[in-house]
């Protein structure tokens, strides 16, 4: 009796039969206990590969065809649902990921800047995520951003992760609102729609852009009259627009101011001392004494060049702020009841002034007391801080009294710094 070559070593003829090795002691129950195997592996992968030597066993065994071909079909019937089962759990779909606002950060965040939102369930597509803002406390100006019928600003996201949104947040910049300061909101909450489900974040801590207000006090003793550079009684200016949380940010205390080309160190307020908002003192510098002519608006009689004031806090720059500063420093000179001048006198006799940025004038005038004397001028030379103003003797009668007069080029002058009179 012959025996089969087990199905992992079977081969074929050139006949297309299979080849047996008459060597081998044939064993009734091989196709009983093979098919077992097959039945117990439940899969295919077990029962194609022995088929055919299960196939060859029968024939030549001679016995127990109709079981084990019952046991074949019963294994192949428990690899399909073996098989059916596994497509099934393949084809299961995925658990949806709650859509939630967990963190924002940073904790401050200046309008106009970027900010991350960190939660589950965005969209890994930015088209697809609908951020919006909103909060009552707007500062004042008509705020033309785009917003729905309930007042909430769509912010545009930069980028996106299925846990992370980069936005930046909306605001309307000076140049476009009715008043020429920028519009936007300190602590609005936020809202992210994915697919039709929304999400809303706490508040948020937002911080505008500076706003110079107003200039509270002047040092010049006159509301919206020139600041006179190099006067060491302060101004105050009140610079606002960072919001409510300009404090606790540390931002106030960030300030920084300039006028024209000049940095302007900034010392802020003490609050019980306050007596305008968000207000800061500071001097002007003796450099932005212009000598220009042009009047003041208050006083008369002076000058004053009107001067840009920019404020900053990190990058943020405030809507430039035109207001006055006089066109001359802080001036000051000591004054003399009389001086006596003998018209026979030898050399050149002179008056030393002293004071404080008396080089600004430019004309010293001798202004006759009585009608029947003559006024005269001469200009004053600076000799260090002080001002030399030498006596014309010449053009001076005896006898006459003259009031001594500083005057700079615009005109404006000191008044009466005294009285000289010439002898004989």
């Amino acid at each position: 009796m012959h025996t089969f070559i087990p199905a992992s070593k079977n081969r074929w003829n050139g006949e297309n039969r299979p080849v047996f090795n008459s060597s081998i002691k044939a064993n009734d129950d091989q196709p009983i206990s093979t098919a077992k195997m097959a039945l117990k592996s439940g899969c295919l992968d077990f029962v194609l590969p022995v088929i055919p030597g299960l196939l060859n066993r029968m024939i030549y065994s001679g016995g127990k065809l109709m079981l084990v071909m019952a046991m074949i079909l019963t294994a192949m019937a428990g690899c399909s649902s073996v098989t059916a089962s596994k497509e099934e759990d393949d084809n299961t779909p995925p658990v949806a990921t709650k859509l939630e606002i967990t963190e924002t950060s940073p904790e401050f965040v200046f309008w106009g800047d970027n900010m991350t939102i960190t939660g589950t369930g965005f969209s890994t597509k930015a088209e697809d995520n609908y951020v919006w803002i909103r909060d009552a406390r707007f500062r004042m100006g008509r705020c033309n951003t785009e917003n729905d019928s309930t007042g909430w600003q769509r912010a545009a996201v930069l980028n996106a992760t299925s846990t992370s949104l980069t936005i930046r947040i909306p605001f309307v910049p000076a140049t476009q609102t009715d008043n020429n300061e920028p519009c936007g909101v300190y602590d609005p909450r936020i809202s992210v729609t994915v697919a039709g489900k929304t999400a809303l974040s706490s508040k948020v801590k937002l911080l505008g852009i500076p706003v110079i207000d107003r200039v509270c006090y002047a040092n010049s003793g006159w509301q919206f009259s020139g600041l006179v550079p190099g006067k060491e009684l302060k101004n105050m200016i009140s610079i606002t627009g960072l919001g409510i949380y300009g404090n606790s940010s540390g931002m106030s205390d960030k300030m920084r101011m300039s006028i024209a080309q000049y940095s302007i160190d900034l010392e802020r307020v003490v609050p019980s001392l306050q007596t305008c908002g968000d207000g800061y003192t500071f001097v002007v510098p003796i450099e932005l004494a212009s000598g220009e002519c042009t009047p003041d608006p208050i006083r008369t009689g002076t000058f004053a060049k009107k001067e840009i004031f920019v404020a900053s806090v990190e990058s943020k720059v405030s809507p430039p702020f035109s207001y006055p500063i006089r066109s001359f420093p802080d001036r000051s000179v000591s004054t003399f009841s009389e001086r006596h001048f003998s018209m026979m006198a030898a050399g050149n006799p002179e008056i030393v002034l002293t004071g404080k940025n008396m080089q600004s004038y430019t004309t010293a005038l001798f202004n006759p007391v009585g009608s029947s004397c003559t006024a005269t001028t001469i200009a004053p030379v600076p000799r260090g801080d002080d001002l030399v103003v030498g006596i014309p003797l010449s053009s001076m009668a005896v006898g006459c009294a003259y009031s001594l007069i500083l005057r700079d080029h615009c005109g404006s002058s000191t008044g009466q710094i005294g009285l000289v009179r010439i002898t004989p």
